[in-house]
């Protein structure tokens, strides 16, 4: 991999295996990743809530498909939070995809696979614009892999809010009506998957901001108040780790947009 645009808050963020292992209930509430079974992969995920996601996707990789999901993280927020390039940003969702798709093939029973899978084509999606890319099939597979991710883990926060944000984006773009025919999405979906995520990780910078997007993107001036409070409470959350941080800062960003 070439050189990654560097995280600005490594050095506030200064995580080793212990620390990670003694907060990985709240720091893993989002993605349900399941505690690592070796040292050397808690230490990559150390790399990662400090900020160094180039290490830590690079460790991810050294260690094999045990680190695949490390690697798709940390590509991920890279991609999502850090890198200021847009075919850049493009290309790492794809890597993301790429090698998600490729676990899904090893893994097939591990959520974490189908949701890397799931929310990089989702992002790349927005990145090529929604129109563009339902047209050429990608929101079919998004769903797929969005709602298998539910059906092997219930309780996994990032997948409802990207699957509640992906139905709104159809919404959004084709209208209920088509949106309902043609991809089986509906409003009361979208929101139920959007709410569901609030219970599971209600101090999330991650899961607020993006509900605050996708309800604005789904109902407009109606959800504006709602939309605000959850933005407000995402840019006024106290980050855990380097990637919330970032989490909040972009929430910070958009209140003054």
């Amino acid at each position: 991999m070439s050189a990654w645009t560097p995280c600005p808050y490594v050095a506030d963020y200064p995580f080793d295996a212990e620390r990670v292992h003694a907060m990985w209930p709240q720091l893993h509430a989002v993605d349900a990743e399941p505690l690592p079974g070796s040292d050397a992969l808690m230490q990559g995920w150390a790399l990662f809530h400090s900020g160094r996601f180039h290490e830590a996707a690079e460790t991810g990789l050294a260690l094999g498909v045990d680190g695949w999901s490390l690697s798709n993280r940390a590509t991920a927020a890279q991609a999502g939070l850090v890198e200021p390039n847009e075919n850049v940003r493009l290309d790492l969702f794809k890597r993301v995809h790429l090698q998600a798709s490729a676990l899904t093939l090893q893994r097939p029973q591990l959520a974490n696979a189908w949701y890397w899978q799931g929310y990089a084509l989702a992002r790349y999606a927005q990145g090529i614009h929604v129109a563009r890319a339902l047209a050429q099939g990608l929101g079919a597979q998004v769903g797929l892999a969005l709602r298998t991710t539910l059906a092997l883990d219930a309780n996994h926060a990032y997948a409802h809010v990207a699957l509640g944000a992906f139905e709104a984006a159809v919404i959004d773009k084709l209208g209920p009506l088509v949106g309902a025919i043609t991809y089986g999405v509906t409003a009361e979906s979208a929101l139920n998957h959007l709410q569901q995520a609030q219970r599971l990780a209600p101090d999330s910078p991650a899961v607020l901001h993006e509900c605050a997007g996708a309800l604005l993107l789904m109902d407009g001036s109606a959800r504006l108040e709602e939309a605000n409070r959850l933005q407000e409470a995402a840019a006024h959350a106290t980050p855990r780790d380097a990637v919330e941080r970032l989490w909040v800062e972009l929430a910070r960003t958009s209140l003054t947009l």
